[in-house]
């Protein structure tokens, strides 16, 4: 006997009353649908009549098909009650559904409406991503176990990796005069190999032992140096050995503070990107102060230039241009170098007046050397590969 799951699809009482109209719709007896289909045995007219009260829940494809053609008709007869089931989505989704709401079934409703449409959406997201490469292996389909474990298995994994990423930022900081920057998310990946591995699993001991070995084998063949590599183990050690001492290796989440995230581990930032913004912070602090120098000398000399009424636009984009060219002069050599006064004696007999424009550039060099101090260093123009 074929064994049907409960969220099958079934032939309900519906699809019966639509059967029975079609057949009422040509003046034909149950007898006569049977005769029409060949089905001549002397209960095939109760099998009939069983279909159209509902209560054969599966039937045959060959019967349905047979019924149709007996009552002239078609499968578009059945179109409006059909569409409604076939729009729904598959029944392994629709159970991992309610899976995913039983683990959020203790919050609050609309809470749980937007925890679930998230969910949805990344597993559909995640077939759209399979279906728009067709030549890569496709994954298995997802059971409902397997989407509350993904869920609850990304805020474990974020957990583990909050710990781990510090100890590997701390490694790497160590290291930075030992790592090119190219290598740096190379070095990373080989401190993420070690840390899979520890938090890993195994029967045996020496499993785990060959594979850390083999991770290091490859990040030497990498060209990292064994000081690096052992310090690399060191992080993704240490890393696991706080979190079996503190009980992290077990932590679960709760449904509360999934739900609070709408579903979204907490982001854990990678440790060379960490790196690189660490890198990059003189140089912006830098840009914003001395962007702040630039619009105090814009101010001075527009309100100059609106002193002596030459409030025409076109004369004062050509100041603006100018304070654009000056600034970074002043930055690069400062307001009493050569370069400042080759850039003034150039420019300034080619805009209106050269007594103004040189008025203008003694406000920009006066404005830039008031406000000079607040400059922070000025940064490296950018590190070598071997720093």
């Amino acid at each position: 006997m074929a064994h049907h799951s409960k969220t099958a699809f079934t032939f309900g009482p519906e699809f019966g009353v639509r059967l029975r109209r079609l057949r009422e719709r040509r003046s034909l007896t149950l007898r006569a649908v049977a005769v029409l289909m060949d089905r001549q045995n002397a209960g095939a007219h109760v099998q009939l009549a069983r279909l159209e009260r509902g209560r054969t829940k599966y039937p045959s494809f060959n019967l349905i098909v047979d019924y149709l053609r007996a009552c002239g008709a078609g499968f578009e007869d059945l179109l409006d009650l059909l569409n409604p089931h076939t729009s729904r989505r598959p029944v392994l989704k629709e159970k991992g559904d309610v899976a995913v709401a039983e683990l959020l079934k203790s919050l609050p409703k609309a809470e749980q409406r937007a925890m679930l449409r998230w969910e949805r959406a990344t597993t559909d997201r995640q077939e759209e991503q399979a279906a728009a490469a067709p030549g890569k292996k496709r994954p298995k389909a997802e059971t409902d176990q397997a989407r509350v474990f993904r869920i609850v298995w990304s805020f474990i994994h974020a957990n583990w990796n909050q710990v781990f990423e510090q100890k590997l930022y701390e490694t790497m900081l160590k290291l930075k005069d030992e790592v090119p920057r190219s290598q740096r998310r190379n070095a990373c990946d080989h401190a993420r190999r070690f840390f899979s591995i520890l938090t890993r699993h195994y029967q045996r001991e020496s499993v785990k032992k060959s594979a850390l070995e083999q991770v290091e084998r490859r990040a030497k063949g990498d060209g990292f140096s064994t000081r690096v590599v052992v310090a690399l183990l060191g992080a993704a050690s240490e890393a696991y050995q706080e979190l079996f001492d503190t009980g992290r290796l077990d932590w679960e989440p709760s449904p509360e503070e999934i739900i609070k995230r709408r579903g979204h581990a907490p982001k854990v930032e990678k440790t060379e990107i960490r790196l690189e913004m660490d890198e990059a912070r003189p140089g912006i602090v830098y840009s914003k102060t001395l962007g702040l120098i630039h619009a105090l000398a814009f101010q001075a000399v527009d309100a100059r230039l609106d002193e002596l009424k030459l409030d025409y636009y076109y004369v004062k984009q050509h100041y603006y241009a100018w304070i654009d060219r000056l600034i970074p002069i002043a930055d690069e050599h400062g307001t009493g170098s050569p370069e400042w006064q080759a850039e003034v004696n150039a420019t300034a007999p080619k805009l209106h007046d050269e007594a103004i424009a040189r008025e203008a550039a003694a406000l920009v060099a006066n404005t830039f050397d008031l406000w000079k101090a607040k400059l922070p260093p000025r940064p490296e123009a950018g590190r070598t590969e071997s720093g």
